[in-house]
């Protein structure tokens, strides 16, 4: 009520005329050049408005440009971000504002000093980058630690724009000076300039040298920084080595009060920093800090959705290097009613690398749960709770001398052939399930053996290939009654079946060859060979055709048909050692979502270093000033400024998408991957606040 009153007073004793919110251009136009400064200021307003929502005022720029000089500190942020965003259409007009950019660098106010600086290191014209050295180097030496820490960001901004001009200018060696200066947040901003340099060309800085050499500063600053700035600083502590136990004990002891951190962020940075040093330490003091670690993950689970699937993501890596991590935190990682999709996939699976084979109690509790998940309606998350279900199953059974061992197995096959007779839209995911347990275990064969080969129309139960292809191995190995005629629907429609398919029935055709009609056996190898485009198919069927033609080649066929798969230990997916060792160096990044180094992800950095005379086209247009590395709030240390808007505002949509296909392994255990395709789109929302 007090603003819409103030409006009100404000609006009553008006003599400037008002811009409509039409935002016409010729209205525009006229309101900039107009007698009255609030006339202009509204006009740079609307106009800046106009810009957000994608509006072309490009036309304006000679006038905006006019209301440059001004005391007036939110205009001049208005009209340096318009400047900015349009300095490409109009390089040579660009040229103009020189000066007043330099003068505004030399300003009593830090934050116009900020503004200044920042606005040329942005803006891609070859000419106004010419003019950068002075006012940056002034910069990078202020009183003022605020106007250092937004210079030593415009490093990085200048040597991304023009890498030739940066290293004859030097700036850099001024650059790693800064991180010895005695304000945190000019050490953390220093520590992502650097990073970001060394990113775009690795021979530019020492990084790992500038790392070793000051991380006791690291460590000392560490407290007294912002959030994202205790973020830039641990992931720096991440890429150190430390010579010895004692040194190793040091970091933890200084990094361990972070787990505790609101941000979940600083606790994933602080939890890489400890699993760097953890392999050092002896065995009592590693597990003390992994108990550390592990409630600092437990309370990662109170989060919002998207910050609880990052941590259940990284997570999953951690419990394969640390197995007992969160052993007895079971319970946390139960599905909720109202746990999106992917957060149930995602506990699902770890809850199922928690159980220990060694605890019956924990494990009949879990199966209980799983059976519950089983029932429900959501058709990816009852396949989830299907193969869990045997997953589980072969892990409590692989080397458990229990005497309840053959009793879960027997319950757990019961539960599975229940489903399969009642659950008609799961079909492949239950016989899936069981054909797994009987590759652990073929004396469980009994119940679903009796089950399944009663099945008639099978080809029309199962829709998936892997489904399928574990039917047919079924009736091969267990040798259904009347197998001629199960095998033969899938016959007729061979060339029309998956390759995985495919080769099931070439295998038990050939398996069971003397007991079906000769016929049946040379129609199938002549669709592998013809009707077939898999090259492992058809070189599969000459190759038995070969052999059957060889004389004396009786042993041999035998040896073929009597020829088994290899017993299942495990079916839970597990990252190779190196893989592993390089996701546990990259956690909290994308590379502990999409489980691929950061080697893979490919990063686009201009290479050019000369321009057409007007603009640098490599580089990618920029729509607001406040972007790139800034690790800190201005309101926060820079007095009696107007804090007028703080950056780009990044929407995440469409985060998550679940479409894996089944794949065949060696072990024909069955894998899925969940492809994450993150879009990212900004907007100056906050601009829109001042109107």
């Amino acid at each position: 009520m007090d603003k819409k009153i103030k409006k009100f007073l404000k609006d009553a004793v008006r003599v400037a005329p008002k811009i409509s919110n039409k935002g016409e251009l010729f209205e525009l136009k006229n309101g900039l050049v107009s007698k009255y400064p609030q006339t202009r200021k509204d006009a740079i307003k609307k106009t800046i408005q106009q810009m957000t929502i994608g509006k072309d005022v490009s036309s304006l720029f000679p006038d905006v440009l006019k209301n440059i000089a001004t005391p007036d500190v939110e205009q001049k942020k208005l009209v340096y971000l318009y400047i900015i965003n349009y300095a490409q259409t109009h390089p040579e007009l660009c040229i103009l504002a020189v000066n007043t950019f330099v003068t505004d660098a030399q300003d009593p106010n830090p934050l116009i000093r900020c503004m200044a600086i920042r606005t040329m290191s942005m803006i891609r014209v070859d000419k106004m980058l010419g003019h950068v050295e002075v006012p940056l180097r002034k910069t990078l030496q202020d009183d003022n630690p605020y106007v250092r820490k937004t210079a030593v960001i415009c490093v990085a901004k200048l040597f991304q724009l023009n890498r030739q001009l940066c290293k004859e200018l030097n700036v850099i060696t001024d650059l790693i000076s800064a991180l010895d200066d005695e304000n945190p947040m000019v050490v953390a901003n220093t520590v992502a300039a650097l990073t970001e340099i060394y990113e775009m060309e690795n021979t530019a800085v020492p990084l790992s040298l500038l790392i070793d050499s000051h991380m006791k500063k690291f460590l000392t600053v560490l407290n007294e920084c912002t959030e994202w700035a205790r973020i830039t600083i641990l992931s720096a502590l991440a890429q150190y080595g430390a010579r010895d136990s004692s040194e190793a004990q040091d970091i933890i002891f200084r990094v361990t009060p972070h787990l505790q951190h609101v941000n979940p962020a600083v606790v994933l940075a602080s939890v890489k920093v400890l699993v760097k040093n953890l392999d050092m330490l002896t065995a009592d003091a590693q597990k003390q800090s992994l108990e550390k670690v592990s409630t600092a993950l437990v309370s990662l689970m109170s989060t919002p959705p998207e910050m609880q699937y990052v941590a259940l993501r990284n997570i999953r890596i951690l419990l394969q290097k640390y197995p007992e991590l969160l052993a007895k935190e079971l319970c946390i990682f139960y599905v909720k009613f109202n746990d999106p999709l992917y957060i149930k996939l995602e506990k699902m699976d770890i809850m199922v690398r928690l159980a220990s084979n060694a605890n019956t109690k924990q494990c009949t509790m879990l199966l209980n749960e799983l059976r519950e998940y089983a029932m429900e309606f959501e058709p990816e998350f009852v396949s989830k709770a299907i193969q869990a279900i045997s997953q589980l199953t072969i892990k409590f059974s692989n080397g458990n001398s229990h005497p309840d061992t053959a009793k879960f197995s027997n319950k757990v096959m019961e539960i599975l052939c229940s489903l399969l007779q009642d659950r008609d839209t799961f079909q492949d995911e239950c016989l899936i399930s069981i054909c797994d347990l009987l590759r652990f275990n073929p004396d469980l064969s009994k119940l679903p053996v009796s089950i399944i080969s009663t099945w008639t129309d099978a080809e029309s139960r199962l829709v998936t290939d892997y489904g399928k292809c574990n039917y047919i191995w079924l009736v091969g190995e267990h040798q259904f009654s009347q197998a001629e005629e199960k095998l033969q629907q899938f016959i007729e429609s061979f060339p029309q079946q998956g390759q995985y398919t495919q080769l099931a029935l070439l295998v038990t055709v050939m398996k069971l060859h003397k007991k079906l009609p000769e016929s049946t056996l040379q129609h199938v190898l002549n669709l592998a060979v013809t009707q077939t485009q898999d090259i492992d198919i058809r070189d599969m069927a000459i190759f038995y055709s070969r052999c059957l033609s060889l004389p004396n080649s009786k042993s041999l066929i035998k040896e073929l048909c009597t020829a088994k798969l290899p017993n299942l230990t495990s079916t839970l997916d597990q990252f190779s050692t190196e893989l592993l060792h390089t996701l546990l160096n990259e956690l909290s990044t994308l590379s502990s979502i999409y489980y691929k180094p950061l080697s893979q992800f490919k990063k686009h950095f201009p290479q050019q270093n000369h321009s057409n005379g007007k603009n640098l086209d490599s580089v990618s247009k920029v729509t607001n000033a406040e972007t790139l590395l800034d690790l800190e709030d201005t309101s926060n240390t820079v007095p009696n400024t107007v804090n007028v808007g703080s950056g780009t505002l990044a929407e995440l949509s469409d985060l998550f998408n679940f479409n894996g296909d089944p794949l065949l392994d060696s072990s024909n255990s069955k894998k899925s991957t969940d492809k994450e395709t993150v879009m990212a789109s900004g907007n100056s929302k906050d601009l829109l606040d001042l109107f």
